[in-house]
C-alpha cells in the first residue's frame, strides 16, 4: 500500500445530504438526490475498506444450510409418544419440536411413525 494513500473506513457519503455517492469513472462525484458535485480527485488516494459480518447479509443458502444443521441436531433429539398413527393406526409415534415461526408464537412438532415411516407436522 502507496504511503500516500488515505485510507477510509468506509463508503462517500455526500457532503450535503449523506447519500451514498457511487463513483462512475467520471472526472465528478455527482449525487444523485441532491446533484451536489465534488472532484473526483480529492478522493483519488482513498481506499475504501469496508467490512460486515456473515450474518448481516443472510442468503438463502446459510439460511438453508442452519435449517438443516438444526433439523439434524433434532433428529438426535427426538422422544417416543402414545399418539396413533393416522397412516397404519400405529399406537406408538416419534417427534421432535422445533421453533419455526416467531418467538412470540407456539413451536411446530414433528411426528414420525415407527412402524410405517408416515410423517407430519402439526403449530401448536
Amino acid at each position: 500500500m502507496n504511503s500516500n494513500q488515505n485510507i477510509s473506513s468506509g463508503p462517500i457519503f455526500c457532503h450535503r445530504c449523506g447519500t451514498l455517492i457511487i463513483n462512475t469513472g467520471k472526472d465528478v462525484l455527482e449525487c444523485s438526490a441532491c446533484n451536489a458535485i465534488k472532484d473526483a480527485a480529492e478522493y483519488e488516494n482513498v481506499t475504501v475498506v469496508t467490512r460486515s459480518d456473515p450474518k448481516s447479509f443472510p442468503s438463502k443458502l446459510r439460511l438453508r444450510r442452519s435449517r438443516i444443521q438444526q433439523s439434524d441436531r433434532y433428529r438426535e433429539e427426538k422422544a417416543t409418544i402414545k399418539e396413533k398413527c393416522p397412516k397404519c393406526g400405529n399406537e406408538e409415534m416419534n417427534y421432535h419440536t422445533m421453533q419455526l415461526r416467531s418467538a412470540d408464537e407456539g413451536q411446530t412438532i414433528f411426528y414420525h411413525c415407527v412402524k410405517c415411516g408416515y410423517k407430519f407436522s402439526i403449530n401448536s
